[in-house]
């Protein structure tokens, strides 16, 4: 049976490495996410917390953190000291935040933390995104999406647009019915314990209109390649691992050494 979802990241990944597309998507991956991640994904969801105006002063944020912190997730995850810091740096992340909004003149927040989803014509598949803000500008007829980010914001050339910006804009249109806007600004804006400047991107209509049928393709590969009977041939042509294999790798590791771990206690009892 066919997927019938797909995401930026499922994107992306398979464009990068189908080894990697498949240990992650296509098979279940036991084993604790890394440190870093869980943390993003905490810090993300409480972003939207603040964004829909839920959390709006440093008490709250504590309170939400004391009530939604992952702890047993970080606690399998790394050692202590590492889950302290990175405790910590959410912490710090948020009650800086909390203080600041992301916020500019004029723009009202019409979303946040908003899954959109529509389909693609002729592809029968579906096409997700979790818009992280929306800012909705009436009078420039303006629509914004923010996207937060823990690392570096890496540059990136307007005429290669990633499949997150392509997928961003074609998700944009089906919310026209809503916001008749006539320009569309994506916005990444890096969040932590300094100040940092946001990094705007804007996908020219014609630059959008060359680069949408490889997304397009690339759902039909990624269609194909969930029921090829030439997957496992795939796969082994890219033996090289490259750094998204070696992170499920490390997953997998992981597990294998904990099931080998419950085996003994469970002989010994």
């Amino acid at each position: 049976m066919h997927r019938t979802l797909f995401t930026p990241t499922m994107i992306e990944t398979f464009k990068t490495c189908r080894r990697a597309y498949d240990m992650a998507f296509l098979k279940p991956m036991p084993g604790p996410d890394r440190l870093s991640v869980i943390c993003k994904h905490f810090i993300l969801r409480a972003l939207g917390e603040i964004n829909k105006g839920k959390i709006t002063t440093v008490s709250q944020v504590q309170k939400y953190m004391g009530q939604n912190w992952p702890l047993d997730k970080v606690t399998d995850a790394q050692d202590k000291e590492m889950a302290t810091k990175a405790f910590l740096f959410a912490y710090k992340t948020l009650t800086k935040y909390v203080s600041n909004p992301y916020s500019t003149e004029g723009a009202k927040v019409v979303g946040a933390a908003l899954k959109v989803r529509a389909r693609v014509p002729h592809v029968r598949v579906y096409l997700e995104d979790t818009l992280d803000l929306i800012l909705w500008y009436p009078k420039e007829k303006k629509l914004e999406f923010v996207d937060f980010q823990i690392q570096p914001v890496r540059a990136s050339d307007p005429a290669w647009p990633s499949a997150s910006s392509l997928v961003k804009k074609f998700l944009a249109e089906r919310l026209q019915t809503r916001w008749e806007f006539n320009e569309l600004s994506l916005v990444s804006q890096r969040v932590g314990l300094q100040d940092f400047a946001p990094v705007q991107t804007k996908i020219e209509e014609t630059i959008y209109r060359i680069h949408w049928p490889e997304i397009v393709e690339n759902l039909e590969q990624m269609k194909a390649f969930e029921v090829s009977e030439r997957k496992e041939e795939e796969i082994r042509q890219h033996a090289g691992h490259c750094k998204h294999c070696k992170i499920l790798e490390n997953r997998l590791r992981y597990a294998a050494e904990e099931d080998s771990q419950d085996l003994i206690i469970s002989m010994s009892a």
